[in-house]
Order: C-alpha cells, then sequence, then structure tokens
C-alpha cells in the first residue's frame, strides 16, 4: 500500500509534467506564429522585394546597371532585363545568383571589388530566400534612385588592397582613360583632314598631317592600354576575357585595330621620309585617312556606351525637334431638324391617326385590305 501510493504519486506528478510540457510547446507556437505573422506578407513570404530586395539592388547594382548607364545591355531596373537571369523558385538555375554574386572569378563578381563587392551575407541570404520564395516583382513597382538628400550615410568597410606597387600603377593609369582617350581622336582625325587639305592646297604639306600621325599614334597606345586597364576596374572583366556578345569585347579590339594601323602608318611615313618614295607618302597617307575614319567609329562607339545609343539622336531632336504627326480631326456634324421637317412630321402624325380611326374596331390593316378586296 505505502509503495502503491508512492506510484500513484509519480504517475500523476508525469502526467503533470508531460501536460505542461504539451501546455509549454503550445503556447510556443502560438507565439511563434503570431511573430511570424506580422512578417510574413499576405502571401506567406518572409522576404518583400519592395522592402528587402530593392534597397539593395538601388544601392549596390544601380549605378552601373540602370537608365543611365547599363553595362553589358543589363538593367537591375528593369523586370524584364533582371528575371532573364532569375529562375524563379530554382537558386541554381538562377545565373545572377550563382555566375555573378556568388562567383569565385573576379571578372565575372558583382559588384565587383572595385566598387564595395561582393555582396554581404545578409544581402546573399535575402536574395537567396527571394529567389526561393517564387522571385516576385510586384505589379506597378519602380526601382528608381533614391534623392541624395534622402540617402542614408552608410559607412561600407573597404577591404585592404593586397596587390603590389605595379598592379596599383596599372589601375590607377586606367582613370585617365576618360580624359586622354580624347587625345588620338583629334590628332588622327585633323591628321586625315590635313592629308585631304594637302592635295587641295599642296602648298599646306606634309608637315601637320605627319606630325598628328606620330604623336597621335604614340597617344593611342597610351590610351589603349589605360582603356583595358580602366574596363577591369569597371566590371566589364580583363584583358583574356572573350564575350562576342558584349559591345565591350568590339570596343576593345576595335581599339587594337585603330592603334596598329596607326603606329604602322607612322612607321612607313618615316621610312617614305627617308627614301623619299612617292609610293610610301600615299600609303602613309591613305593609312592616316583610314586610322581617321576608324577611331572615329570606335569614339562614337565608346560614346554610346557612355551615355546610352540614343544619346546622339537626343542631340539632333533638340537641335530639330521631330514633327509629329496630329491625329485627324474628326467632326460629327448634327442636323437639327428645319420648320420643314417639323411640318411633315406633324402631317404624318395626322394622316397615321385618321387612317387607323378609319379601320373597324379589332382589326388591323391587313384586314380592312382583305375586306375591301372581298
Amino acid at each position: 500500500m505505502h509503495y502503491g501510493s508512492r506510484f500513484d504519486r509519480f504517475r500523476e506528478f508525469a502526467s503533470s509534467a508531460q501536460v505542461i510540457t504539451l501546455g509549454c510547446f503550445v503556447v510556443f507556437v502560438i507565439v511563434a506564429h503570431s511573430a511570424l505573422a506580422g512578417v510574413l506578407d499576405d502571401d506567406g513570404r518572409l522576404v518583400r522585394f519592395d522592402r528587402d530586395i530593392a534597397p539593395i539592388l538601388r544601392a549596390r547594382c544601380l549605378e552601373c546597371h540602370g537608365p543611365e548607364d547599363a553595362k553589358n545591355d543589363f538593367r537591375v531596373d528593369d523586370v524584364d532585363s533582371l528575371m532573364a537571369y532569375v529562375s524563379p523558385e530554382d537558386l541554381e538555375a538562377s545565373s545572377l545568383f550563382t555566375d555573378y554574386l556568388t562567383t569565385d572569378d573576379d571578372d565575372m563578381l558583382m559588384p565587383p571589388v572595385s566598387h564595395q563587392g561582393p555582396l554581404s551575407l545578409g544581402e546573399l541570404a535575402l536574395l537567396r530566400t527571394w529567389i526561393h520564395e517564387g522571385a516576385v516583382w510586384p505589379d506597378g513597382f519602380e526601382l528608381v534612385a533614391e534623392a541624395e538628400a534622402e540617402t542614408p550615410l552608410q559607412i561600407v568597410e573597404v577591404p585592404q588592397n593586397s596587390d603590389g606597387l605595379l598592379a596599383r600603377v596599372w589601375a590607377f593609369q586606367g582613370y585617365l582613360h576618360p580624359a586622354a582617350v580624347h587625345f588620338p581622336i583629334a590628332l588622327l582625325s585633323i591628321g586625315g583632314l590635313f592629308v585631304v587639305l594637302s592635295w587641295i592646297w599642296p602648298a599646306l604639306g606634309n608637315q601637320v598631317a605627319l606630325a598628328c600621325l606620330w604623336i597621335g599614334s604614340v597617344a593611342a597606345i597610351g590610351t589603349t592600354l589605360m582603356g583595358w586597364s580602366f574596363a577591369t576596374e569597371q566590371g566589364y572583366g580583363a584583358w583574356d576575357r572573350i564575350d562576342m556578345d558584349t559591345e565591350v569585347f568590339w570596343h576593345r579590339w576595335s581599339a587594337i585595330v585603330v592603334t596598329v594601323v596607326a603606329v604602322a602608318a607612322a612607321l612607313v611615313a618615316a621610312i617614305a621620309i627617308n627614301r623619299n618614295s612617292r609610293a610610301l607618302n600615299a600609303t602613309w597617307k591613305g593609312g592616316l585617312l583610314i586610322t581617321a575614319v576608324l577611331v572615329g567609329l570606335v569614339g562614337h562607339q565608346g560614346g554610346e556606351m557612355t551615355y546610352g545609343k540614343t544619346f546622339y539622336q537626343r542631340a539632333f531632336d533638340r537641335l530639330w525637334p521631330p514633327i509629329v504627326p496630329l491625329a485627324p480631326v474628326v467632326q460629327v456634324t448634327v442636323e437639327e431638324p428645319t420648320v420643314v421637317d417639323s411640318v411633315d412630321a406633324v402631317f404624318r402624325d395626322l394622316l397615321a391617326t385618321n387612317a387607323a380611326q378609319s379601320l373597324p374596331d379589332g382589326s388591323t390593316d391587313g384586314e380592312a385590305d382583305d375586306s375591301s378586296n372581298r
């Protein structure tokens, strides 16, 4: 009896412990559900594009892939352009995440190290969850840059650069490319112009064209090297990256062609002066003319890459505003009834009334006609 009472008390205690444990679990579930209810959206998603993803794209991507500067024709503010690299609910098939945001290739990494890349672990986790939950871009949402006054101050920890002196000098001189590239363009263009003018006025001689050719070819070598360095710093990839689908690839190699033709023409010009050869003189002049045309085309392409493909079109539209044809105006004329029409309508009503009164009761016009015929 004594042991039985202890067992009963132990069983009661165990039952009470189970009840308490179950009760705590129920309370935990209720509290967790209540907490998540304020975080999840109406569709049960944890990450919202406007609240969580848009600020990342705006702060880390929009500068180089926005409406003002869409490198490689990729824009994060355009839903079709962005979703071409994202497969909803399939992280492995989303090249934006696997090939650019989390890659070990520095040439493919976005944003590049020169632009405080890569993304932080928290930012990557948000993007990963967004893709897993379906990569929903809300209808009507527009990703635009915030006003400078409204942009909060962000403290970004810049990793210490461990590159050597030569690598840092190579990167530094690349930033001179936007300013220095105008010198060979101007010199080679002016040299080609003086070749044409010397044919019209031989008294001008070849001195100006030769000076422009020699100085311009040397400047072309320098600015080409600057351009290759600057492209790497801007995230376009190193010199050994071959991608014929990108505009920067053709811009790079067309600049190489211009430089080679300019240097070859300069060497032929030096030999022509020493030998006093008319054939060689015609050769370097023809090479300078070809170089002048090519450098203009390459410079035009560089301007489109920087300012957009419609940049020059906007300039001409500013000078000569396009004539927009006006939509044809359709005039609808509502004819008002005249006095004659009103009188005719009255007489028609009177005749119809008299005809109806002359018929027998309950008969119709057809019946009246039949009776008259009989």
